[in-house]
Formats: C-alpha cells, structure tokens, sequence
C-alpha cells in the first residue's frame, strides 16, 4: 500500500473521531459570524466615510466666495 493511501486511511480514521455539529448549532453559529460580518462592514464603511470627508475637506477646504 503506497504512503498516500496509509495517509488518506489515517484521515478518515481521525475524521470519524470528529464530534460534528448538529444543524441547530451549525446555524446558530453561521447567524453569529454573518452578524458580526455585517457589523464590521458597517463600521469600516462609516470610518472609511468619515477619514475621506475629512481628508477631503483638508485637501479642498470649503472657499466663501471667488
């Protein structure tokens, strides 16, 4: 037996050891890590708007008048 099937044997033995998750916590889980996704993607959104109006207003400040 060549060492890739020893290998791909050893996996499958540890894979089978694996405790997997049911669907309920593989759900919740999912809803967790799309909700602090969403999270961040809003703050770095409102950063990355707030440092480009800031950097272009010191850039090309507000003139009164001609």
């Amino acid at each position: 037996m060549s060492k890739f099937w020893v290998f791909l044997s050893q996996v499958w033995q540890e894979a089978k050891k694996v405790t997997w998750p049911s669907k309920k916590e593989l759900l919740n889980s999912t809803v967790i890590v799309l909700a602090i996704l969403l999270f961040f993607a809003v703050y770095l959104f409102a950063v990355d708007l707030g440092l480009m109006t800031f950097f272009k207003n010191l850039i090309y400040p507000i003139t009164f008048g001609g």
